[in-house]
């Protein structure tokens, strides 16, 4: 238990050691200082370029942005495209304080300007930065100072930004529930779909010309052609007895046979062929058929 104790301790105390040590090499490196040409210049730039963009109107604005993408200029394009969603919100300029301008070293060659400025809607927060480059070559270049990113940064009061939170709280709801009720809306439809395609067959159907009636049989033809049960016969009706040929002959033979001797009979009688009925057909003794 005595060693555990004792390894806590030592690595708390290393812990300690390091933290005491790395706060003393972050102490111990002193900043290089600002030339006062550097500052005054990184000051002078942000109130002139803050002065420039407050004075574009919206035409101009649009042209300095279409030449900053012509020139494919990013640091120009993404600040007036900044601006430009800003300027509405802060109205005219008023007045710009370079008194409490704070200019800071971001590295060996790079700087950034920090300076408030007040508009008629509200303050506004600029941010400058810029680093150094050589123009020229040789024993005649100089250093000047480029600017890489301008920050626009708008005051807002607390109840600003919770009315801008609110009012995005409604869109995306409000959103979403159109989105919902459009959906429920055209899942409803369905059944409208569903009538809407029977009425179309109904139609089509009723389109379709309806076939020409039969015209109905005499009444005498349709009693002479209605079956009836050989038991109700009327006692009145011929009843033919008919003997048949020799019974060597097939049965397709004797089928012809029979309806030629039943044309014949109608014929002779006057009555009609639907009004005769053939009970049977058989041979009798004596017949001269077969002469025929």
């Amino acid at each position: 238990m005595k060693q555990k104790m004792k390894k806590a301790l030592l690595v708390l105390c290393m812990a300690v050691c390091f933290l005491a040590l790395s706060g003393c090499s972050a102490g111990s490196g002193n900043p290089e200082p600002i030339p006062p040409d550097v500052s005054n210049t990184m000051i002078s730039g942000a109130e002139e370029y803050l002065r420039e963009f407050a004075a574009f109107d919206e035409t101009t604005l649009q042209s300095k942005l279409e030449d900053a993408q012509w020139q494919k200029n990013t640091v120009m394009e993404t600040a007036l495209t900044a601006w430009q969603s800003s300027m509405t919100e802060l109205g005219g300029l008023v007045s710009i304080d370079t008194g409490n301008a704070v200019v800071t070293r971001l590295d060996k060659h790079s700087y950034e300007v920090t300076m408030e400025a007040q508009f008629e809607k509200r303050p506004l927060t600029f941010t400058l930065t810029a680093e150094e480059q050589l123009v020229g070559n040789g024993i005649a270049s100089t250093t000047m100072l480029a600017p890489t990113d301008l920050l626009f940064v708008p005051y807002f009061t607390t109840g600003e930004k919770l009315a801008k939170a609110g009012m995005n709280t409604l869109m995306g709801m409000g959103t979403v529930f159109l989105v919902l009720i459009f959906i429920s809306l055209i899942i409803g439809s369905f059944k409208n779909i569903n009538k809407w395609e029977a009425s179309m067959a109904a139609k089509k159907q009723a389109a379709v010309p309806a076939p020409a009636p039969v015209p109905a049989p005499a009444p005498a033809a349709v009693a002479a052609i209605k079956p009836e049960p050989a038991d109700m016969l009327a006692p009145s009706e011929p009843v033919w007895d008919i003997p048949l040929p020799g019974e060597e002959e097939n049965a397709a033979d004797d089928t012809e046979l029979v309806a030629v001797i039943t044309a014949a009979i109608a014929a002779a009688t006057r009555v009609p062929v639907e009004g005769l009925v053939v009970r049977s057909i058989r041979r009798r003794p004596g017949s001269k058929w077969k002469n025929a």
